[in-house]
């Protein structure tokens, strides 16, 4: 006889491994008619535009342009030019069957530029793509049956608080401010290059709204406007943004977000002092909920003879998120002394976490940029790539992933052989266990042959390991009826004699 099992099914996501991609462009690029020839080379930085990400027959589709900001020094003109130019590209990652949708995050690793001649250049780029597909899901548990007193079965039966992906997808907006340069600074004349870095400070689930607020670090490199002095200015800009969700969780639930810029607009008033700022974002949003399931992970029946099916369901805990922050001091030998530093920048690119039991040692690439002026007023520009590792504590039975690495205030400090670099590193690593958990998939029940020759009582010691509940099943008694036939209460000890009336 097929028993009807009373089951729930939670509709959700589940994040597949993350895919890594390495892609490298090469372009050259004649310089505009309206700038001088290039005598030489000081600096090019890079900015990643992903303007359009599309999952599509089987894979993801990443396409925009890398804007390229190139310093130089003119052949016939004095002073720090600057040329901004940018490269298309089009990236395709294959991603697993069934994926519905895909989060993508990339970083300008490596980037070069030579002189080709006067008039032409050869840039070289290299995209790190970090890529997390999800697919749809559905996780079925039993927590009961129908006719479990018709048919005499007693259950075992766990809860678990599951943390379950409710739902994914992208979100643009648009971000603008004005910020003013203080009153002690020089006024802008023209501006060379602008550097943004996005960071996220506080994303939360309220009601049915998403509400994301971050910071947007802004760094200027410009000439001042009488003395044609080469200048420097940092400023963060605070924005939050509202979305509406459609994600359905039961309670309270959290939001991971990925930040990526589409695009920027920046311009300097004619007075040198306003700075506008218009951004164009990108946002990722994995949205999660706490479910509460329950699973019958073991029954039998004092009158029956069970045929139960049982499968493995995989029930994610609510992830824990730490913080681990290195500080790095790291020495640039410039090989000249060194007059003042005009911009430090920290880039990451690729990051991996290995977990050997209770520690996971957290790696991360940096490439670190230094432009400065000797003591001649030559700007000149040094890059470094280097490893950075740190450590961290984690639950053994957790699974550890690293979310994001970023760098905090780039502090440096000029000295006689060069410039130190100092800058905490901050890794945030997520961790999680992830039970596997025996769920009640069929049951079927048969009438039982009674025993005539099994004595109606048994009098045994308790094994060591040995539950309450093994004894029970084993006699096909409850554990209601050996407690009262033993006139215990509490759960029991090795090596205990106990009476169990046996069923028939």
């Amino acid at each position: 006889m097929e028993l009807e099992l009373q089951k729930e099914t939670f509709e959700c996501f589940r994040a597949l491994a993350p895919v890594t991609l390495e892609r490298e462009e090469t372009a050259e690029t004649i310089v505009p008619d309206h700038s001088p020839d290039v005598g030489r080379i000081v600096d090019v930085s890079a900015c990643l535009l992903t303007r359009s990400l599309a999952v599509t027959d089987g894979a993801l589709i990443a396409s925009g342009a890398v804007r390229l900001t190139l310093l130089y020094l003119a052949e016939d003109a004095a002073g720090l030019r600057s040329l901004t130019y940018a490269v298309p590209f089009e990236h395709r990652a294959e991603l697993p069957d069934g994926c519905a949708d895909a989060c993508a995050e990339g970083s300008v690793c490596s980037v070069e530029a030579r002189l080709l001649n006067p008039r032409k250049l050869f840039t070289r780029f290299v995209v790190d793509w970090k890529i997390t597909p999800y697919c749809r899901a559905a996780i079925t548990t039993c927590g009961e049956i129908a006719e479990q007193e018709q048919y005499a079965i007693q259950t075992l039966c766990e809860t678990y608080d599951a943390s379950l992906i409710r739902g994914v997808g992208e979100r643009e907006f648009a971000f603008s401010d004005e910020l003013t340069l203080p009153g002690g600074r020089e006024p802008i004349g023209e501006l060379l290059c602008e550097r943004v870095k996005l960071r996220v400070t506080e994303a939360k689930l309220l009601g049915g709204k998403i509400v994301l607020k971050g910071v947007a670090c802004l760094s200027l490199l410009y000439a001042a406007a009488e003395s044609g002095k080469l200048c420097s200015y940092a400023e963060e800009l605070p924005f939050s943004q509202i979305f509406d969700s459609d994600a359905q969780t039961d309670g309270e639930g959290s939001v991971a977000v990925a930040l990526g810029l589409s695009e920027s607009e920046i311009h300097s008033g004619e007075d040198g002092r306003a700075v506008t700022v218009k951004l164009f974002l990108r946002a990722f949003l994995t949205v999660s909920g706490t479910a509460r399931v329950s699973c019958i992970t073991d029954l039998y029946s004092t009158a029956y003879d069970l045929d139960a099916k049982l499968e493995t369901v995989e029930l994610r805990q609510a992830p824990e998120v730490t913080t681990v922050t290195q500080s790095v001091r790291e020495q640039l030998d410039t090989g000249t002394a060194v007059k003042c530093v005009l911009s430090a920048d920290v880039c990451f690119g690729s990051a991996s976490v290995r977990q050997d039991g209770d520690t996971a040692t957290l790696r991360a690439a940096a490439a670190l940029s230094l432009l400065y002026l000797d003591e001649a007023d030559t700007p000149l520009s040094l890059q470094r790539r280097i490893e950075i590792t740190a450590e961290a504590k984690v639950s053994g039975a957790a699974r550890a992933s690293l979310e994001t690495v970023c760098a905090g205030d780039v502090t440096a400090n000029v000295n006689a052989g060069g410039v130190e670099l100092r800058f905490p590193a901050e890794f945030t690593l997520v961790s999680a266990e992830t039970p596997q958990c025996a769920c009640l998939t069929s049951l079927s029940a048969e009438r039982a042959e009674p025993d005539a020759d099994a004595p109606a009582l048994v009098l045994r010691a308790i094994e060591e390991g040995e539950t309450l509940w093994d004894v029970a099943k084993q006699y096909r008694t409850t554990a209601e009826s050996i407690l009262a036939a033993n006139e215990l209460t509490e759960s029991l000890e090795a090596g205990q004699m106990l009476l169990i009336p046996r069923g028939r």
